[in-house]
């Protein structure tokens, strides 16, 4: 392969990939990554160490991710470090005679009718294990892990988030269950605040790994999680983008309906920058690295861009949703991601009883590239509705 000109490389290994043809890109980028001239190229690096997951060829594939781990903190990007360093350990935990690591699952429509609310909370109920808390009982911790999905019956919880003097309250209401660790489940990420039982609860511990794999088997189920993820995390998101909150709440629910659930392997680049790219997309979990040129935010990398981590919740390259919109930065996946995506295409009926939005978009996509992105409050989803209706109660 020394003969052939890198851009033609290149080519083929993202050719090679996109048909999931593994093995074959998994040479290609092995050899791209010999080259002298691509030795600190940390896509390149990164996408040969995905192809080399793919495989199987785990050992390879860690000790590719380590180089880059490396190469980060050299750079004095820590966040980015810690993020790939997950992905390192997940693959050390792998067991050793899985080959190939499952494929991703597919983010199609369900084509059986979805259970209701009050046909999801039974069943949820069913899984998981009644607890009866006392006052001053603590439910979790700032920092834990997000293992777990809670449905109170009864009581009421005092939530107090860090940096925050004032504390918030949950109470259960009559004829509902309420929803407690939601955001972690949707997202993966640690607890965010120190839960106290401020009078006695009773609560359905649901094991979040019980769930995935009930959804596995059981489309019905897997329609019922996926409008509470889009009804119960992911629209009060989108309520507080200063765009979308601007659109009625019906209207706001229809739209959330409208996004795409998708998943992406580590090391992919998910936006090039100059590219029209048309769509815009809501991060459910992982990290992204979103890389521009303005010199106000973010981690220098060795080319003297800038790098910004994008975290669970956070909105990205909105100007997606305009015709001839070109991407002043480039978006690469530091970890497995899950994304809502909404389309251009998709979002044209919605623009077309509203004029409005389309120059509130432009307006917003002129900001210097690292103000487009969409960062809510730390304690905006608290104050979200976390009360489910049951026709009746478990």
């Amino acid at each position: 392969m020394n003969d052939i000109p890198l851009s033609r490389l290149l080519r083929q290994a993202r050719k090679a990939v996109s048909r999931e043809a593994y093995h074959e890109a998994e040479e290609l980028y092995a050899s791209i990554t010999a080259l002298p001239e691509m030795a600190d190229d940390l896509d390149t690096r990164l996408r040969y160490a995905y192809c080399a997951e793919k495989t199987g060829n785990l050992q390879q594939a860690i000790e590719t991710y380590n180089e880059v781990v490396g190469i980060y903190h050299q750079s004095g990007e820590e966040s980015a470090a810690a993020a790939l360093e997950q992905t390192i350990e997940g693959l050390k935990n792998r067991p050793d005679e899985e080959e190939e690591p499952p494929q991703e699952e597919p983010e199609e429509a369900c084509e059986v009718e979805a259970l209701n609310d009050t046909e999801l909370m039974q069943q949820l109920c069913e899984m998981g294990e009644l607890m009866s808390l006392s006052p001053g009982d603590m439910l979790c911790h700032e920092g834990d892990m997000p293992h777990t999905l809670w449905l109170m019956r009864s009581g009421s919880l005092t939530i107090h988030l860090p940096d925050y003097d004032e504390p918030d309250s949950i109470t259960a209401e009559d004829g509902h269950l309420t929803l407690i660790g939601e955001i972690g489940f949707f997202t993966g990420q640690r607890r965010v605040a120190d839960v106290e039982v401020t009078a006695a609860a009773e609560l359905f511990a649901v094991n979040g790994a019980d769930i995935l794999k009930r959804r596995e088997s059981d489309p019905a189920f897997k329609g019922g999680m996926e409008r509470l993820l889009l009804e119960r995390w992911a629209e009060p998101v989108l309520a507080h983008h200063v765009v979308f909150e601007r659109i009625n709440d019906i209207d706001r629910m229809r739209l959330m309906h409208v996004f795409k659930r998708i998943t992406v392997g580590p090391g992919e680049t998910l936006i090039e920058e100059g590219e029209e790219h048309t769509s815009t997309y809501m991060l459910q979990s992982g990290c992204l690295f979103f890389m521009h040129s303005h010199p106000d935010e973010g981690f220098e990398t060795h080319d003297g861009s800038m790098t910004v981590c994008i975290f669970p919740g956070e909105m990205i390259h909105l100007g997606g949703l305009l015709k001839g919109y070109r991407s002043q930065y480039k978006v690469l996946t530091a970890t497995p991601v899950k994304l809502l995506r909404l389309s251009q295409e998709d979002f044209e009926i919605f623009t077309m009883r509203r004029p409005w939005i389309t120059q509130a978009i432009l307006h917003f996509s002129h900001r210097p590239a690292h103000l487009q992105i969409m960062r809510p409050e730390d304690d905006y989803l608290w104050k979200a509705n976390r009360h489910v209706k049951v026709e009746k109660m478990v």
